[in-house]
Order: C-alpha cells, then structure tokens, then sequence
C-alpha cells in the first residue's frame, strides 16, 4: 500500500511539473507574440534584454542545483551534466560550465548575476583570477567590476591578475614551461577540398610565443604594405594565414621581409620598476609583458641582454608627447606610451599588432583634433571602422582601479569628419571610387576620390597611425 502512495505522490508531482512548463510556455509564446507587434529595432533590442535575463536564469538555477564541492573541476565537471543537451556545442558547454562553477564558488557573484548587476558574460573575462582549486573568485574584484561590459571588466581583471602576481611563482611556471619546449612536424590529412599537408609547430612559454607570433604577425603586416595595402581592393590581397607562412619562411631562410614603409611595431613591450634593477636588495623583479601577463626576471633580463625591448624612462626620454596640429600621425614615442596606457584595443582588446592610434576628435573634423598623447586612444581596424560607421564618438568616462573604462557616444557635429563626395556601394565603403576609363591618354590621371572621411584619405601606414 506504501509503495502504492508513493508511486501516486511521484505521478501527481511530474503532471505538477509538466503543467507549470506548459503554463510557462504557454506564457512565452504571448510574450514572443507582443513582441512580433514592436518596431523592428525595438523588437530586437527587447529581445536581446530577454534573452540576457533567461541566459542569467539558466546559469543561476544550473548553479544552485549543483552546490559547490571546493574543487573547481569537480564543480565544471557536475555543471556539464546539468547543462547538457543535444543542440549545445561542445565549446559552449564548456564555456557555460565554467561560467555556472564560478557562480557556484561564489556567492556575492551569484548575487550579482540575480540582479544583474555582473552580466554572465562578464565572468569570462574574471576567470583570470578565479582560485586554481576552489575556483572562487575574489569578492573586491566582483565589487569592482559590477556594472561594467564585458569587455572593460576583463581589463579590469587583467590588470588585477597583474598586480597580484607573485614574482617567484612567474619564475617557476617560465622554467617549467621551458624545460617542456618543443618543435615538432607532423602530417595535415587531406580534408574540405585541401590535399595533404606538412606542418611545423613550437610550443613554449606564453611570452616567448606572444613574442614571436608579434614578429610572425609584422611580417605578414609588412608583405601587405608591400603589395599596395589599402591602395589595393582586399580581394587581390593575399589572405592573412598565407603571408603569414611566408613571413616564417622567409625569416628562417633569412630572408627580408621588410616592407611598406613606416616605423616597425615593437614586438614587445614590458613595463616594469625600473629602480628595482639597481637596488641592492634581492627582491624579484616584477614584469609584465603587455598582451601576456606577468614574465619571470630571467626572461626580462633576455629581453635587455638581446635589446628586444622599447625601455619607457620618464616621459619616452624626453621625447614630445604633445604635438597638436604639428603632425597627424602618432610618432612612435607616442604609441608606445599609448601601448603601456591602453594594452591594445580600448573596446575590445585586440591585441597590439592590430591596433592604430585613434583620435579622439577625428583630425579633419570641425573640431579640429589634437595628436596630443590625452587625446588618443589605440582601437583596432575592427572598432576604429564601426567607431565611424556608426558616427560615434570615443571617451573615457573614470577609473577603475588604474583602468580607464572607455564608452562611446554619438558624435557632435564638431566631432564628425567631413566626408569626400562619391559612390559608393551600400553597407560599405567604396575602397576604389569610380571606374577608370581605359581610353588611352598622355596626361597624368589624378586618383579618384573616395567617399572615406577625410581623415582616411591618405594611404595606411603600418604604424603608427590614426
């Protein structure tokens, strides 16, 4: 009779349950039909607040019905199964699992992911600086980072990994990751249309493969230059995987790969203390490589032995920071100061080989923009063109812990750049204006206008630039 009444007691809990999801979707589908009546962009943005809200909800329940043992991967490994499900990538579960650990470690997080205060995105980019066992993250930088996007809270969280680094574990971790250094060839099976391959791979410390993939990425920067750059439509461009194959090959023949004018990108750029050198004490010197993190002393004292680093001594030297209308394009003092200052991409840190320097009020806007160091910020080719496209303006609006957190706005009619009459083809800029007549002449032909602001008229220079 006892095993009857328990049976009956689960069957009318599952028709419980199934008729609150019914009720629930049920509800959904009127929600999604209100919805359907919005204008298109409000519709849209709606949605987007929906779906960011529902993402929360599911992160957080996943969260709660799996507690928390102490041991981060234990608490990943319970979350993956929780979080399963046949239309999931196996990617995205790993990253939802990671994000429902944290969570779970944490409480103050917990709390403000409910309130939605800390996006569920944002806790990627805090991952940095969660504990290796507990997978706990540190209550002040959740304090922090409350409010901020994605993207900004991730610098944050950079630069707090940064300064909490201890010297001596850097140094312990670069000898480990040394002592299992290694080159290796392997095969490439053919497959998507491609026959079969060879290939070289090194594996080595973090810094060391940063540091070489800056100079594989120059080169491949520099073939580009050389081939005609941005005077040159981008589907008569070698793409980026190929030239940069034949950067590594040409520098292990030898070979120069120069080109395209302009001053090199630094392939490396460590801050530290420079009094810490010539101290007599025998404390570890703490370094930090920008795009790497924390190095250990002996890889910094290489870096000097060899001459591979750009040294930043008060104030570049004493080489001008401020040069107002005097020049358009950054000097190289200025981008490496800016490089120290920004880390790369101020929106959405793209590493250094990628970024330009931008200003702040666009050079050939009414406004007339200064190439003054406080007045620019390093963006990547990605956000500089969308920055412009949208006609928005760059700011930074207060500090975070040493970070500036940069926002955009829409552009003043001060801060918009006048634009140079011409076609163009919809949702782009025309990179070659009009069609050339192919009649045969003796005079020299001017170069067709383009209908680029201004400020983007003169060819790219690989760096620096604006």
């Amino acid at each position: 009779m006892a095993g009857t009444t328990t049976a009956m007691s689960r069957g009318s809990t599952a028709a419980a349950t199934l008729s609150a999801v019914n009720r629930a979707d049920s509800l959904l589908n009127r929600c999604l039909e209100e919805v359907r009546l919005l204008p298109g962009s409000v519709a849209v943005e709606a949605l987007s607040n929906f779906s960011e809200r529902l993402e929360a909800e599911r992160i957080l329940t996943a969260a709660r019905e799996i507690g928390t043992t102490g041991d981060r991967r234990v608490d990943q490994r319970k979350a993956r199964d929780v979080l399963r499900s046949e239309h999931t990538s196996a990617k995205t579960l790993n990253r939802d699992a990671r994000r429902v650990a944290a969570i779970a470690a944490s409480e103050h997080l917990a709390t403000g992911v409910a309130d939605g205060s800390v996006g569920t995105p944002v806790i990627d980019g805090l991952l940095v600086a969660a504990d290796t066992e507990t997978g706990e993250l540190p209550m002040d930088l959740i304090e922090t980072v409350v409010g901020l996007p994605p993207d900004q809270a991730a610098r944050v969280a950079d630069e707090y990994v940064a300064k909490q680094a201890d010297p001596l574990d850097v140094e312990d971790t670069y000898q480990q990751q040394m002592a299992n250094r290694r080159a290796v060839r392997y095969k490439v099976p053919p497959g998507g249309g491609r026959p079969a391959m060879a290939g070289i791979g090194i594996e080595g410390p973090d810094a060391v493969i940063d540091e070489l993939w800056a100079i594989v990425t120059a080169g491949a920067n520099a073939k580009y230059q050389a081939d005609g750059g941005r005077e040159r439509p981008v589907g008569e461009h070698q793409p980026f995987p190929n030239r940069g194959f034949d950067a590594v090959a040409s520098m292990l023949r030898g070979d120069s790969v120069s080109g395209g004018g302009g001053a090199a990108r630094p392939a490396v750029v460590v801050t530290f203390d420079g009094n810490a050198l010539v101290n007599d004490d025998a404390a570890p010197v703490t370094a930090t490589q920008l795009g790497t993190g924390p190095i250990s002393g002996g890889l910094l004292n290489e870096y000097l032995a060899r001459g591979s680093l750009s040294v930043l001594v008060q104030g570049l030297n004493g080489e001008p920071l401020w040069f107002g209308r005097a020049r358009r394009r950054a000097s190289a003092s200025q981008f490496l100061a800016l490089a120290v200052r920004d880390k790369g991409c101020v929106l959405c840190r793209a590493g250094l080989d990628r970024c330009d320097a931008h200003h702040l009020t666009p050079w050939s806007a009414p406004g007339r923009g200064q190439t003054d160091i406080d007045q620019l910020a390093l963006l990547c080719q990605r956000c500089h063109h969308d920055l412009h496209q949208r006609n928005h303006t760059l700011y930074w609006r207060h500090l975070v812990d040493g970070c500036r957190i940069w926002e955009t706005r829409p552009a003043t009619a001060d801060e918009t750049p006048a634009m140079v009459s011409g076609p163009e083809t919809p949702g782009r800029r025309s990179r070659r204006g009009p069609p050339r007549s192919r009649t045969p002449t003796t005079t020299a032909r001017t170069r067709p206008s383009r209908p680029t602001p201004a400020h983007h008229r003169s060819p790219r220079q690989p760096w620096p630039g604006s």
